[in-house]
């Protein structure tokens, strides 16, 4: 179930066992700066999309400690948020004229 964990004999009788977790997952039960709600993770998609407009929807998810499909999901409540082009070569389109 846990191929990295690691059984340490320590005092003894007494056993502990070490689950090494990569960072992203200690990011998603409790890490800063990390969006905990759907508003959040919005904001924070636009707000890197503004950064860097050929972001890829990888990047957002590791950056936000989420899935890809997260990303994806929350993408398409985005009204103002458009890729134009296709794959390596588009671009995302944040509209924000009021």
């Amino acid at each position: 179930m846990f191929p990295n964990a690691k059984i340490v004999l320590d005092k003894g009788d007494i056993f502990r066992t070490i689950i090494p977790l990569k960072k992203i997952a200690t990011q998603k039960v409790g890490g800063e700066n990390v969006p905990h709600d759907r508003n959040e993770l919005m904001e924070y998609i636009k707000a890197h999309v503004r950064l860097n407009n050929k972001i890829t929807r990888q990047d957002m998810a590791e950056g936000a400690g989420v899935s890809v499909k997260t990303i994806q999901r929350a993408l398409k409540e985005i009204d103002n948020l458009n890729y134009v082009g296709s794959g390596n070569n588009g671009h995302w389109e944040l509209n924000e004229k009021k």
